[in-house]
């Protein structure tokens, strides 16, 4: 299975819990009949604290989206505006649906070796029941109730932790998203207002009105 670590790699990895992460990544939002690509900037504090930047081809500000808790605040700088709410009140479809889930998506759970390969029923920290398979220590896969289906591959030892290189999430309506971390560091510290959005200078509205 592409992506399942190898037995004998375990014994490089710690029990280490990842409280950060940046990296630069890509992404790739595809549903059946259209697809979108992008880069940018990953950062991650737990608990709940998530600022991605998407860059364009040139380096420049597309888009910023900031996760607090369950508040969202997605940014478009070069139009001046800026949309802020609850997480459910994004869209049911589209690629502003996958920010619904994307603090699920990066909160992975450490090394344990004590695990080898298990399939789990559980309640996740963010009240829903979900399904997670372990293998040889490492969470591969977990699937919530509603039908979205998150998989972890080509993990990697960063500083003795595991970190999968490629997160993917599929959603009942086959939607597909996929991010690709590369040269991450974990468990580095952030400025003081780097999760803190600068809406000073832009027109602000509901993010319900992306529907």
């Amino acid at each position: 299975m592409p992506g399942v670590p190898l037995p004998c790699r375990c014994r490089v990895y710690q029990r280490r819990t990842v409280d950060s992460l940046s990296s630069e990544v890509s992404f790739l939002f595809a549903t059946n009949d259209r697809s979108i690509s992008g880069r940018g900037i990953l950062m991650f504090h737990k608990p709940d604290q998530i600022r991605v930047i998407l860059l364009s081809p040139f380096g420049s500000v597309l888009q910023e989206v900031y996760v607090d808790g369950e508040q969202v605040t997605i940014i478009d700088a070069g139009n001046g505006v800026a949309f802020r709410g609850n997480y459910l009140d994004l869209p049911d479809k589209g690629e502003f649906r996958s920010w619904r889930h994307i603090n699920w998506l990066i909160n992975m759970e450490p090394f344990d070796s004590s695990r080898r390969t298990e399939v789990i029923e559980r309640t996740n920290r963010f009240g829903h029941s979900e399904k997670a398979t372990f293998e040889n220590g490492l969470l591969i896969s977990k699937t919530i109730a509603s039908g979205g289906t998150a998989r972890y591959g080509k993990y990697t030892a960063i500083n003795g932790a595991p970190l999968p290189q490629e997160i993917t999430y599929e959603t009942a309506a086959e939607e597909k998203i996929t991010i690709y971390l590369e040269n991450p560091e974990i468990n580095i510290p952030f400025k003081e207002d780097a999760f803190t959005p600068d809406l000073s200078k832009l027109r602000v509205y509901p993010l319900s009105v992306l529907k």
